[in-house]
C-alpha cells in the first residue's frame, strides 16, 4: 500500500521520525481505501439503478482508481499536495458525485436536460483525463528516488514583509468600510447583494475582494514562518496572530464561498505543523478528506438568507441533483457544445490571460467558461462551474484535454517535488501551504472567475520573495540560507 517514492528533503527524513509512522501510514491508507473504495460503493449500491445510462461504470472506475491512489498516499505520508488534492478532486467530482447522479437520475439542477446517450461519452473523456494526469504525476516523480539537486530558496525579505502587511491591512479595511462589519456574518446570499451593488462590474468585484483577503493571508504567513524561534509573545508573533485572525474574519463561514473559506482556513495547517512528520501528513490528509466529505456540506447551512438548509436524510443525498456538484454536468455540456458549434481555438485562454481587462474596456471580452456553457444550453442561472477538462475542450478540443492534461500534471509534480526539497523554509512553504488548497478551485473552474485571486497570491509571494541559494535539504544546516546582506533572510517554518 505504501508509496515508496520519496521527495528530496521531506520532513520525515529527520530526525521527527518515529519508527511506529510507518506502521500508522499503512493502517491509515488501509482504513482510507476501505472507507472511499469499499464502504462508499457498498452505499452506492445499496440504492437501485434507475437505467438512465451505463455511463455510471466508467465514472465507477474513476471513484475506484482514485480510492486507491488516495490510500497510497495517505499510507507514504509524503507531501504531495498537490496529487492528493487532484485525486480528491478526481474522487468527489468525476467519481462519486456522477455515479450516484446517473444511477438516482438525478443529475444537477443547474445542468438541467443532460442527454443521457452523453453519459458513456463523457465519463470516457473524464477516465482519460484523470489517465493523463496520473501519467504526468507518474513522469514528475519519475526520478524521486535519486538523489536531486536542490532548487533555489527564496527566503523572506522582512522589509517588503512590512510593506505587504501594511496594505493588507488598507485593502481589508477599505473593503470592511465598504461592505459594512456586520454584513460579514449574513447569508451568502446577501452578502453577494451587498457586494453587487457596490462593484456592479464582476472583474472589478472580483479584485476588489482577492486585494481584501490575498495580501494579508499571505502576510499572516510570512510572520509565521520568519518567527517559527522566536518567543510566543514577540512582536512578530503578536503581528501573525493578528494578522491570522482578520484573515480568518474576512473570509468566514458565514459570508463567504465554501471553496474560498477552506483555502484560507486549510492553508495554515502549514504554520501548525500539520506536514511535518509522516505521521502528521498522513493525518491531515485523512483530516481532509473527511472535512470534504462530511464538513462541506454542513458548511452549506447558512447560504440564503432566512433558510438554514440542514436537510440531510443520507450519505448519498448530498450528491443527488446538487448543483455544487456539476462538473461532469458541465463537461457533458462542454462535450455538447464542440460537436454541435465550430470550434474557437484559444478564445476562451485569450479572456483568461486579459482576465484584468475591465468588460467596460472590452465589452466583447469572453466569459467565464461556465457561464459561456450556461448561455450555450439557455440556462436561467449562469453562475456555473467549469472543470479543467471543460476549459481544455472548448479551447482545444478532446487532444487538447489528453494533452494538457498530462503536462499540468508533469508541473504539479514537480512542484510538489520542489516544495517537498524546500522543507518548512522561506516562501516556498507560503507557497506549499496556499496553492495545493487554491488548486481544487482551479479544477473545478471556471478559470476566469479563479484567476484573479490566482495571480494575487502569485504576486504576493514575488514581492516578499529574495533569493536565498540552494534550498536547506536534509543534509543541511537547518537554518535559511544569507540573503545578499545577511540581515533579510530568516529561519522560517510551521509556528
Amino acid at each position: 500500500m505504501t508509496d515508496r517514492g520519496t521527495d528530496v528533503g521531506l520532513a520525515a527524513k529527520g530526525g521527527d521520525e518515529q519508527p511506529g509512522d510507518h506502521i500508522l501510514g499503512t493502517v491509515a491508507g488501509y482504513a482510507t481505501f476501505g472507507a472511499l473504495g469499499l464502504i462508499v460503493p457498498f452505499l452506492i449500491f445499496s440504492e437501485p439503478d434507475s437505467g438512465r445510462s451505463s455511463g455510471w461504470v466508467m465514472t465507477f472506475v474513476i471513484l475506484i482508481v482514485s480510492a486507491l491512489r488516495l490510500s497510497m498516499l495517505v499510507a507514504a505520508g509524503e507531501r504531495r499536495l498537490f496529487e492528493f488534492i487532484f485525486w480528491v478532486f478526481s474522487y468527489v467530482f468525476f467519481g462519486l458525485a456522477p455515479t450516484v447522479q446517473i444511477r438516482a437520475d438525478r443529475m444537477p439542477t443547474t445542468t438541467l436536460d443532460l442527454d443521457p446517450t452523453l453519459d458513456g461519452p463523457t465519463a470516457a473523456l473524464a477516465m482519460g483525463g484523470v489517465v493523463s494526469f496520473a501519467i504526468g504525476f507518474a513522469f514528475a516523480h519519475r526520478n524521486s528516488g535519486r538523489a536531486l539537486r536542490p532548487p533555489k530558496s527564496h527566503a523572506i525579505h522582512r522589509g517588503r514583509l512590512v510593506l505587504l502587511t501594511i496594505a493588507g491591512f488598507a485593502a481589508t479595511g477599505y473593503y470592511l468600510s465598504r461592505v459594512g462589519p456586520a454584513n460579514l456574518f449574513t447569508s451568502r446570499a446577501e452578502f453577494a447583494d451587498v457586494e453587487n451593488q457596490l462593484w456592479p462590474d464582476p472583474t472589478v468585484g472580483a479584485i476588489v475582494g482577492a486585494a481584501s483577503a490575498v495580501p494579508i493571508l499571505i502576510a499572516a504567513h510570512g510572520w509565521w514562518n520568519i518567527t517559527r524561534d522566536a518567543p510566543r509573545k514577540s512582536a512578530g508573533r503578536i503581528v501573525a496572530s493578528v494578522l491570522t485572525g482578520v484573515s480568518l474574519l474576512v473570509t468566514n463561514p458565514f459570508s463567504s464561498a465554501r471553496y474560498h473559506f477552506g483555502v484560507i482556513w486549510g492553508s495554515f495547517l502549514g504554520p501548525l505543523g500539520a506536514y511535518s512528520t509522516r505521521r502528521r501528513t498522513s493525518i491531515t490528509m485523512v483530516g481532509i478528506i473527511v472535512g470534504l466529505l462530511f464538513l462541506f456540506p454542513i458548511a452549506d447551512l447558512f447560504r440564503r438568507r432566512d433558510t438554514v438548509n440542514a436537510i440531510r436524510t443520507g450519505f448519498l443525498t448530498e450528491y443527488e441533483g446538487n448543483g455544487d456538484y456539476d462538473a461532469f454536468g458541465q463537461l457533458s455540456n462542454a462535450l455538447l457544445m464542440t460537436e454541435t458549434t465550430p470550434l474557437q481555438p484559444g478564445r476562451q485562454l485569450v479572456g483568461l490571460l486579459l482576465f484584468w481587462v475591465p468588460r467596460s474596456i472590452w465589452p466583447d471580452k469572453p466569459n467565464g467558461t461556465g457561464v459561456v456553457l450556461a448561455e450555450f444550453r439557455g440556462y436561467n442561472f449562469t453562475n456555473l462551474s467549469a472543470p479543467i477538462w471543460a476549459e481544455m475542450l472548448v479551447n482545444f478540443g478532446i487532444l487538447g484535454v489528453l494533452v494538457l492534461s498530462g503536462l499540468v500534471a508533469v508541473g504539479l509534480g514537480r512542484l510538489d517535488r520542489n516544495y517537498s526539497a524546500t522543507g518548512a523554509y522561506g516562501v516556498g512553504a507560503i507557497a506549499a501551504a496556499v496553492l495545493p488548497f487554491y488548486l481544487l478551485i482551479l479544477l473545478r473552474g471556471s478559470l476566469l472567475q479563479a484567476m484573479g485571486t490566482l495571480v494575487l497570491i502569485v504576486l504576493s509571494l514575488v514581492f516578499i520573495s529574495t533569493r536565498s541559494g540552494p534550498a536547506p535539504g536534509p543534509a543541511a544546516d537547518p537554518v535559511s540560507g544569507p540573503g545578499s546582506d545577511g540581515r533579510d533572510s530568516h529561519r522560517s517554518g510551521p509556528a
